[in-house]
């Protein structure tokens, strides 16, 4: 897969015509959003299995392009990563309703932290890979996949077993070189990730806004950084808390509590964001405001234009944040400007 869209295309439609309203679903940017969300959904809804190989910089729609979908075959040059709160967006492509699904609260510290994560061991631990596979049989694996004897199903998940067993073949010829397949470090931090993480996905009902809520978090992994007996529990603490003081907090601060809503959504609550479609519709209002925001362009700046990896951003604190301006980004989409999931069908 790739590495996500062109965010330096979507910083020049947002410079060229700026917008303080919601744009129309012709304006540039909406057309970047409906073309990807609406994708989004094709592949969360495909009738027939959908298999993806998840090979080299998997991050951004490069995510939102195939893990929606059936099978995601992970190899030893996979790299994955949401990094998008480092560039004054959120971690959008449905990656919330997916995050919801990852083991505790580990889709809320990738999707936070933007952690990139490369070990096979780590990628299937997350769920984020089903099967895993050696780069140099990517070829002999695409091939078997072609010439499988597949039996027509009403039900795709008989198709899904029947590829399954040639999947499974070649991971087992993978574990001779992956020995670290059965001891991922992600399982070794998973209760410190719970912990210092899980608290915040039920933020609202503990009467806490999404920033205090961050605040709680950064005091979570401070208490662990300074008295911790495990080195490695500090490390990680302290690596974590120098990840989050970079990064935008605006953005954050969407980035939990959406992914704060969906996950409640998925687990307790259900309604439209327990479903990928729903969740596109919050994402795509979330998308084209943050991107008429000043942090965007200028975390885009910073990361990928003039590369000074020093942005500057507005609000600088999350003390600074306001509730109101949280609830406008959240607020829905006025009529005929929201997502239209026909989009695709309807384009020139």
């Amino acid at each position: 897969m790739d590495a996500g869209g062109d965010i330096k295309s979507i910083r020049k439609y947002a410079l060229e015509q700026p917008y303080k309203e919601d744009p129309p679903v012709d304006h540039p940017v909406a057309r970047v959003f409906q073309t990807e969300y609406n994708q989004v959904c094709d592949v969360a809804r495909c009738p027939v299995p959908y298999v993806s190989i998840c090979t080299g910089i998997w991050m951004g729609f490069g995510v939102g392009n195939s893990a929606h979908g059936d099978v995601r075959v992970v190899t030893e040059d996979t790299l994955f990563a949401m990094p998008e709160n480092s560039i004054g967006l959120f971690p959008d492509v449905g990656f919330a309703h997916i995050a919801a699904q990852l083991p505790g609260a580990l889709g809320l510290y990738l999707g936070l932290t933007g952690r990139r994560l490369s070990s096979l061991s780590d990628l299937l631990y997350s769920r984020l890979g089903t099967h895993a596979a050696r780069a140099e049989e990517l070829p002999s694996l695409r091939n078997a996949l072609v010439e499988a004897p597949l039996s027509r199903h009403a039900d795709k998940r008989e198709t899904l077993r029947q590829l399954d067993a040639v999947l499974q073949q070649f991971q087992a010829r993978c574990d001779p070189h992956a020995p670290d397949l059965a001891a991922p470090e992600l399982a070794t931090l998973q209760p410190l990730i719970d912990s210092c993480f899980g608290p915040a996905l039920a933020h609202r009902a503990r009467g806490r806004s999404a920033p205090q809520a961050l605040d709680d978090i950064a005091l979570d992994l401070l208490t662990i950084a300074q008295t911790n007996e495990r080195p490695a529990a500090r490390q990680f603490a302290v690596e974590t808390l120098e990840t989050l003081q970079k990064l935008c907090p605006m953005s954050m601060a969407v980035t939990l509590r959406h992914f704060a809503a969906i996950y409640q959504a998925v687990h307790a609550g259900g309604g439209p964001l327990a479903e990928v479609e729903g969740v596109m519709r919050q994402e795509y209002a979330l998308a084209v405001r943050m991107c008429g925001r000043g942090d965007f362009t200028e975390g885009v700046r910073a990361a990928v234009v003039d590369k000074d990896r020093n942005p500057k951003w507005n609000p600088a604190n999350l003390s600074d944040i306001r509730e109101e301006e949280l609830d406008a980004i959240f607020a829905p989409m006025p009529p005929g400007k929201e997502l239209q999931l026909d989009f695709l069908d309807r384009r020139d």
